[in-house]
């Protein structure tokens, strides 16, 4: 009777390990975040830089609390050019497929901004591919 809970807590580990290991292999990898709050009208401007491969899937995960004035978060690529617009909205997940290897700046610009907000930047490894459809 003891060998079986032996092999049946051993199994239970076994098994337990395997989904932890697939868990970390497949997690998204965090490349940034950013957030502020404003309880007074600012004009301003906040940004997040990380490293892109072409083919990588890139997830956003945003949330804010616009009270007045405007929000716009826009992904750029080194040379300055415009990629991606998120959005707005009060939440959203949303997903971007860079085209090529570059280093990437997201960009939150603040205009009689009062509120709240964040973001979230991950590396989406489950779904990085060299396809550049969704």
């Amino acid at each position: 009777m003891k060998k079986k809970y032996i092999i049946l807590i051993s199994f239970i580990l076994v098994a337990a390990a395997g989904i932890l290991g697939v868990y970390l292999l497949t997690r998204p990898a965090v490349l940034g975040n950013m957030s502020n709050e404003y309880s007074k009208q600012v004009t301003t401007t906040s940004d997040i830089s990380f490293a892109g491969e072409a083919g990588n899937r890139i997830k956003f995960v945003f949330e804010s609390d616009v009270i007045s004035g405007n929000l716009d978060m826009t992904l750029y690529d080194s040379d300055g050019t415009a990629v991606y617009t998120l959005d707005n909205a009060k939440e959203l997940v949303t997903y971007f497929i860079l085209e090529r290897s570059n280093t990437y700046t997201l960009v939150a610009k603040c205009d009689n901004f009062v509120g709240a907000y964040k973001i979230f930047v991950y590396l989406d490894k489950v779904n990085t591919s060299t396809d550049s459809g969704l």
